[in-house]
């Protein structure tokens, strides 16, 4: 009996062992290729950008009839898209970044301390247009970088009366015509061309035209402005737009460097000037967003192929 117990207790280990699943040597995981990113347009040849994004900016001056000068220009690709770059407008507040660059470009050569102190008089004052020194009593100072900073980010026209005199007018002009912007007329009729301020846009971010540092703070002026309703306004919130606009009469203008989201450096942003003329606000503000809600969805997404060279569209 004892036996056959022992036999049973036998058969029943041995049949637990059968069930009982296999052990299994390691095995290292498969590795599976990274999938690309998939983008949210296809990308395009630069040929191409160009000319489907001349044909809406010419779509969106058929819907907003005016005078235009506009200039897309976007220098990974050294493709650039124009609509009468040479035509003379009233420059306006545009004539700032004339200003803003010769007193940057001073102190790059170390001729102006910046951190040196301007006071405001009687004369200097303006009491119309945009700006808050106007407010200010007379014998108000103020360092010249701040001055400057007023002048572009509020457009204050008391800071560039006062910049005005400090520098002098030969000093700007001179300025104007070392940079090549000599379609410019800085004092008197006050006019210049989409391609003269595409001239003063980059030596303004030009690192060697003043200095890394230099470049960095007027582009940092440029930025976060408080008219932010042309350029910037149709734009992710996460695009930087380093810009000045202008307003005189019939004619009104923004021009400025555009940072697609992500990008920091300039070489990743393009240039866009437009000036209209010969309209009212509302339309040139209209005409203006939607010409740059056009750039950014062309250009942004333009990839540069090698031997690329410069092509202007007109």
């Amino acid at each position: 009996m004892a036996f056959l117990l022992f036999v049973c207790l036998l058969g029943l280990v041995g049949l637990l062992v059968l069930l009982s699943p296999a052990r299994k040597e390691p095995v290292a995981r498969a590795s599976t290729p990274a999938l690309e990113p998939r983008l949210s347009v296809p990308e395009l040849p630069p040929e191409l950008v160009v000319r489907n994004l001349r044909d809406e900016l010419q779509r969106v001056a058929e819907r907003y009839p005016a005078s235009y000068g506009v200039i897309v220009s976007y220098p990974s690709t050294r493709k650039t898209v124009t609509i009468n770059p040479d035509r003379r407008f009233a420059a306006a507040s545009l004539t700032k970044l004339s200003t803003l660059l010769t007193l940057y470009r001073a102190a790059a050569r170390g001729e102006v301390d910046l951190d040196a102190e301007i006071t405001m008089r009687a004369s200097d004052v303006q009491a119309y247009g945009t700006g808050v020194l106007y407010l200010k009593p007379v014998g108000a100072t103020m360092t010249l970088r701040e001055c400057a900073k007023l002048m572009i980010k509020e457009s204050d026209n008391t800071a560039w009366v006062m910049l005005h005199r400090y520098l002098g007018r030969s000093n700007i002009e001179a300025e104007l015509y070392q940079m090549g912007a000599h379609s410019t007329e800085y004092w008197t009729p006050n006019t210049t061309t989409a391609r003269d301020v595409h001239v003063m846009l980059e030596k303004i971010a030009d690192p060697s035209y003043t200095s890394p540092e230099l470049s960095a703070e007027m582009l940092d002026f440029m930025t976060n402005t408080s008219f932010e309703d042309r350029l910037p306004e149709p734009l992710p919130e996460d695009a930087r737009v380093a810009h000045k606009i202008g307003s005189y009469h019939d004619t009104f203008s923004d021009a400025g460097l555009v940072f697609p989201e992500g990008s920091r450096e300039v070489s990743e942003a393009y240039y866009m000037i437009v000036i209209v003329g010969d309209t009212d606000e509302w339309t040139a503000r209209s005409a203006i967003q939607d010409m740059s809600l056009a750039a950014y969805e062309s250009l942004a997404n333009a990839r540069p192929t090698p031997g690329s060279s410069d092509r202007e569209t007109n």
